[in-house]
């Protein structure tokens, strides 16, 4: 059976756990933090990040896009959270680009309060990272409607976006007041109710 390694607090491992509940793909769970864990981390990964998928072979996986897009092969075209071919893939693969862009601007700042000394935190760079993690969001806003991100069924811009919003709600609230991206924030609502995302949560740090 397949093994996704990496907990929920990251965003990136919990996109894949929720697309691999929603493609009914069998598995089992390693809540590995690298965090506290740096040499597991190493074990499974050579740059010490996580998601990690390991294959029924032994063979791991790293990265969740090349994790995601293995999961797509594996369950094929008909079930695929990311359209096969043409225009509905460019743009859900554009619109993951764009959230997956504002989480790694995110988790950028979050690193440079939290993980420098108050003395070293570089205050200008930090307001670079949130204009360009906003930047992003507003995309992602003029994207959203009553439906769907793409199609007419959930898929992985949709998750990836709910995913991120989450994230920053809890980890970096300042980035997405209440009222500013109503149509994104609706869609999160939207997506966080389905019971794959109840099942695995945000995990608090």
């Amino acid at each position: 059976m397949l093994t996704l390694i990496g907990r929920n607090l990251s965003p990136y491992s919990r996109r894949v756990a929720i697309a691999m509940t929603l493609l009914d793909v069998p598995h089992h769970r390693e809540y590995l933090s690298v965090t506290a864990d740096p040499e597991r981390g190493l074990e499974v990964n050579p740059v010490g990040r996580v998601p990690v998928l390991q294959l029924e072979d032994g063979e791991r996986l790293i990265e969740s896009g090349a994790i995601l897009d293995y999961l797509m092969e594996l369950v094929g075209p008909a079930k695929s959270l990311i359209p096969p071919h043409g225009r509905a893939r460019r743009d859900c693969l554009q619109l993951m680009a764009i959230a997956s862009g504002v989480l790694d601007k995110a988790v950028a700042a979050i690193y440079e309060m939290r993980r420098r000394p108050a003395e070293k935190v570089h205050e200008p760079w930090r307001q670079h990272l949130l204009r360009q993690a906003s930047g992003g969001l507003a995309a992602l806003e003029t994207h959203c409607h009553d439906g769907w991100l793409v199609g007419d069924r959930i898929g992985m811009a949709d998750i990836t976006a709910a995913v991120m919003v989450t994230f920053l709600r809890v980890m970096l609230p300042e980035t997405v007041p209440a009222g500013l991206y109503p149509k994104l924030y609706a869609l999160t609502e939207r997506c966080e109710a389905m019971p794959a995302f109840q099942a695995h949560k945000l995990e608090t740090p």
